[in-house]
């Protein structure tokens, strides 16, 4: 998908900081894990880490030996001895990025992969415009589990546990902990890539307002942000505190247009007018004969016509009349957020302290996408009859001719046409959506020892999007047009009694505002969600015996109650099918799940030769679905350090992933597929593949006794049908997952150096997801099994193929292996006052990363060819900070290796189409991204900041629209992973009272 090399020459531009931060990145030898944590609000730094906090450890809160909770355990313990890789960002890391919205920071982590939604890959989408969705490992976002501070958020789709973090503002986050393999077993269903945890700021005393602002070098795509932070603790030794934030954030997205690359229309002819849509603002049209093109005469070719811009008449279609469609379209979605947020907490003992959040989030998003292109055969089956009286004189004195010269196939008795709908309505989307949550409980201390919580979540969605559309009922009446005593009348006397207004096609701007008006449907298109969720949790965690003496044994017990709904309401004539979309049913669907769950900690010895520690972790989840029935996951590891600063670490999970409402309950929706039968052309002697299978098929068997062979129509083709749908038979999907590595503090040896390297391998089956139709086609012949056959319907008298279905099942397979490598290191270097240097790289090189549709399909991916632009052999993200006196400067860079984007249907390796230009393209260079950003205290409670992302304004890749697997439509690019803006500049302001 996307690759960027860094060249030499593009180093040699660089600052003294770039060449630190490329050294830096050079000298991690492995992969990272997630990095840096930050340190919680008025605790100490860690050593070494400094202001600037990534790690893939857990952050250190206080002293060494103060123990804290952490993601991906429920069990207190020291922040670096957790058994499973821990990354942690925080709230400076952020800032330095200049990042107003947490996707675009979480993006760089190595770790993450590309995002199922973001505002540049969601432009298209008939819902869930600028939606931002995170995507651990590239196992998807539907398998990655996001929490906030601990317990599940609502999800931001329609029938999925998808979490929109949109709806989390940067500046409430105080660190966000990334865990990835399975932790199914400490939070449940959807953690099968792992987890990510938004933990929220707590304790704030006075006002903090921040403001930022940025453009492109372009002077394009402005964004804008203000964040208002008020806090205050009370009661004595402040047991009570309340801390709120409310953000206003605005991107105005980007047009296709303003961007050479993606400026015109692409296709494997290349970029410009010769790929311009044939569904042209003047109209496209053609001569027919009984559904068949005619012939040549009259001097028309291939009898099309169309216009030019004064509307006079063109004969044929030249290069160049068609419909630019980028010259509307958009590679970013514009978003504005409005966030408010709340923590509140009151501590009436150690034993009872009280606490709430509350979120509210209201986003609005929308879409540019190139007026409906209308066809007469695809969408109403038939034209313009030629008694139309819109049609130009010439072309009437023409058909005229033909139809009275006494040849047959030259008659004409309808003209087809393809004509975008420029003035009658637009299909971009509009978009609100309203989030809102509270969660609410109480937790302690019992004994001086046992930790307890019990708490109530409630989580609400409501989404409407909506569009204009066409009626296409009224569409054909107005399309049907007489002249009734001298004025252009629709010829249905019904329709014209209920007010048709005829329309006219031929030409630029031609229909008339009412005619307009009267096509367009009397509601709009569109879809209202609704999604909630309930969760009720109780855990308690505490020592409870001690046998050696390496320590007491730890232990945490816990049940949850979860209740998930969700509905996703269509118009009525969405429903139906009436208008330009596919007929969409609606779905509504709900289920509940009862869980217990438990975790043990066992230290086995310490302090003693070659074992300075040794422990063994486990835990377990027994859930019971409403669905599914039971479902069971665990997890088992341990940690050796047989020296002071080296410490072992490992950890065996069994995941799992529980169908969500849309893979159950989404009714059959009707689409019509492209799709081949190897049947098309078989006769009673032929061979091939199929040929045999074929004439066991009765249908067909009759069909080549009566005419010879087994041959498809274009119409035959069209016809074919399909339905998409859930499946209440669902089971859920289950992963394994391995985690190994070692984490080097060396202290003395080496003071503020520490590293983590971290290999992972995980494998998922029974993955949910649907039989390729033609996969589907071919298999049912090939090896008659049921998976395949029960989605293929023929004809039972003729063997025609008539409808192929795709529905869920549990059929899918994904793998993927590789190691994670952290690496950071501070210091103070003594040369000026307060002066200090901080550095963190991290590298994640994937070994494997392959995925397989069903048993039959081939394998996607592979060790040495890493392909369909998904997963990068190499990821590298790296920073360097310098801080004095006030003033901070920091450098980053962004390691994109070389990728293979390669078409879906060719997965061998070193597989090349036979053009050079195509091949060309499909090996995407690496590619290296550099931001920098300086920050000035100009006193106390005052700072000021400038930054600049894509220093060197590096490109993105061309991949050219249609052609390339990982093109995001109207972008000629992979725009949700390769930069798509360019050089853009930030500044910005905050004052703290």
């Amino acid at each position: 998908m996307n690759r960027t090399s860094c060249s030499l020459a593009t180093l040699r531009h660089g600052s003294a900081l770039a060449v630190l931060s490329l050294a830096g990145l050079l000298a991690s030898t492995g992969t990272a894990m997630a990095q840096a944590a930050p340190q919680a609000v008025d605790s100490p730094a860690v050593a070494g880490q400094g202001n600037d906090q990534v790690a893939t450890t857990p952050p250190q809160t206080g002293p060494a030996s103060e123990e804290v909770v952490v993601t991906g355990s429920r069990i207190a313990r020291r922040g670096l001895d957790s058994a499973t890789p821990v990354a942690v960002v925080g709230n400076e890391e952020i800032r330095r990025q200049g990042a107003t919205n947490i996707q675009d920071v979480l993006a760089k982590l190595p770790q993450v992969g590309i995002p199922g939604l973001s505002n540049t890959n969601s432009n298209f989408l008939t819902s869930g415009n600028g939606v931002a969705t995170i995507n651990l490992r590239n196992l998807g976002d539907s398998r990655t589990l996001v929490l906030v501070n601990g317990r599940r958020f609502v999800a931001g789709l329609a029938g999925t546990s998808v979490v929109d973090v949109n709806n989390i503002p940067a500046d409430f986050i105080d660190r966000v902990e990334v865990v990835t393999g399975g932790a199914s077993s400490i939070y449940g269903s959807d953690a099968i890539a792992g987890v990510v945890n938004f933990v929220l700021k707590k304790d704030f005393e006075g006002l903090t307002v921040r403001a930022q602002t940025g453009i492109t070098s372009r002077g394009d795509s402005p964004k804008y942000n203000i964040s208002v932070t008020g806090g205050q603790t009370f009661g004595s030794d402040s047991q009570g505190g309340i801390i709120a934030n409310f953000t206003y954030d605005r991107d105005e997205g980007l047009l296709s247009r303003k961007r050479s690359i993606s400026a015109e229309d692409c296709s494997s002819l290349g970029c410009g007018p010769q790929s311009y849509s044939s569904y042209a603002a003047q109209g496209r049209f053609q001569l027919y004969n009984g559904g068949v093109a005619t012939g040549n005469a009259g001097g028309y070719a291939s009898n099309l016509f169309t216009f030019n811009p004064d509307n006079s008449l063109v004969s044929g279609f030249p290069s160049g009349y068609g419909y630019n469609r980028n010259a509307v379209r958009r590679i970013s979605t514009p978003v504005e957020r409005y966030l408010g947020s709340a923590n509140a907490h009151y501590d009436v003992s150690d034993a009872l302290k009280l606490f709430v959040e509350g979120t509210y989030v209201r986003t609005n998003a929308s879409s540019a996408i190139e007026p409906y292109a209308l066809g007469s055969d695809t969408d109403l089956g038939f034209g313009f009859g030629i008694d139309n009286p819109f049609i130009p004189l010439s072309i009437r004195q023409q058909i005229a001719a033909r139809n009275s010269d006494g040849i047959a196939s030259n008659d004409v008795d309808e003209i087809s046409f393809r004509r975008r709908q420029n003035e009658v309505f637009s299909r971009s989307n509009n978009s609100r959506r309203e989030t809102w949550r509270v969660a609410t409980g109480f937790n302690g201390t019992l004994a001086d020892k046992f930790n307890y919580e019990v708490s109530y979540v409630h989580g609400e969605l409501k989404d409407h999007t909506f569009t204009q559309d066409l009626d296409l009922t009224k569409y054909a009446n107005a399309l049907d047009a007489i002249s009734l005593n001298g004025q252009i009348v629709c010829r249905d006397t019904a329709a014209r009694a209920a007010g048709c207004v005829p329309i006219n096609l031929f030409g630029y701007n031609t229909a008339s505002p009412q005619a307009s008006a009267y096509v367009a449907s009397d509601i709009p298109r569109e879809e209202r969600i609704k999604n909630t969720e309930d969760v009720v949790s109780a855990n308690i965690a505490g020592p409870l015996f001690q046998f050696l003496a390496a320590g007491p044994v730890q232990a945490s017990l816990g049940a949850e109650y979860r209740r998930e709904k969700s509905s996703d309401d269509w118009d009525a004539l969405t429903n139906a099918g009436q208008n330009t979309g596919n007929q969409i049913p609606d779905t509504i669907g709900k289920f509940n799940v009862k869980e217990v769950f438990g975790e043990l900690q066992v230290p086995l010895l310490k302090d003693v030769p070659f074992f300075e520690s040794l422990s063994l972790q486990g835990a377990a989840r027994y859930s019971d679905y409403s669905t599914i029935g039971n479902v069971f996951s665990w997890n088992a590891g341990g940690e050796w350090a047989p020296v002071e600063g080296v410490r072992f670490r490992g950890n065996y999970a069994v995941a799992n992933r529980a169908p969500n409402i849309n893979e159950l309950f989404s009714p059959p929706a009707e689409t019509f597929p492209t799709v081949s039968d190897p049947c098309d052309g078989v006769t009673a002697t032929s061979g091939g593949t199929y040929a045999a299978a074929c004439r066991a098929l009765p249908g067909v068997a009759s069909t080549i006794a009566r005419n010879g062979s087994l041959t498809y129509t274009l119409a035959d083709i069209q016809g074919i049908n399909g339905f998409d749908g859930g499946n209440t038979k669902l089971q859920e999907e289950k992963a394994k997952t391995i985690t190994a590595g070692v984490v080097l503090t060396p202290g003395t040896l080496i003071p503020g150096l520490t590293a983590t390297i971290d290999y992972f391998d995980i494998k998922v089956d029974n993955a949910i997801g649907i039989v390729d139709r033609q996969t589907s086609i071919e298999q049912c012949l090939a090896t008659s099994l049921p998976q395949f056959c029960n989605n293929v319907l023929r004809n039972a008298n003729t063997g025609f193929i008539t409808t192929v279905n795709a529905q869920n099942v549990n059929i899918a397979s994904l793998k993927t292996k590789g190691l994670d490598t952290d690496v950071r290191y501070g210091r103070a270097l003594g040369l000026m006052a307060d002066d200090r240097i901080d550095f963190n790289a991290l590298w994640t090189h994937t070994f494997k990363y392959q995925t397989q549709a069903d048993p039959a399909a081939p394998v996607r991916g592979g060790v040495d060819n890493l392909e369909f632009g998904e997963v990068f052999r190499d990821k590298v993200t790296g920073r360097v900070t310098y801080t004095t006196g006030g003033v901070g400067l920091s450098w980053s860079t962004t390691f994109l290796s070389h990728m293979y984007d390669q078409l879906p249907d060719r997965f061998e390796e070193n597989s090349a189409t036979g053009d050079p230009v195509i091949d060309g393209h499909n090996s995407i260079k690496s590619r290296l991204y550099h931001d920098a950003q300086v920050t000035f205290d100009i006193e106390k409670g005052f700072e000021f900041f400038l930054g600049v992302n894509n220093v060197f304004d590096r490109k993105p890749p061309k991949l050219e629209d249609t052609v390339f697997y990982g093109t995001i439509t109207g972008t000629t690019t992979a725009a949700d992973v390769y930069d798509p803006f360019g050089r853009r500049f930030y500044a910005g302001a905050q004052f703290h009272f």
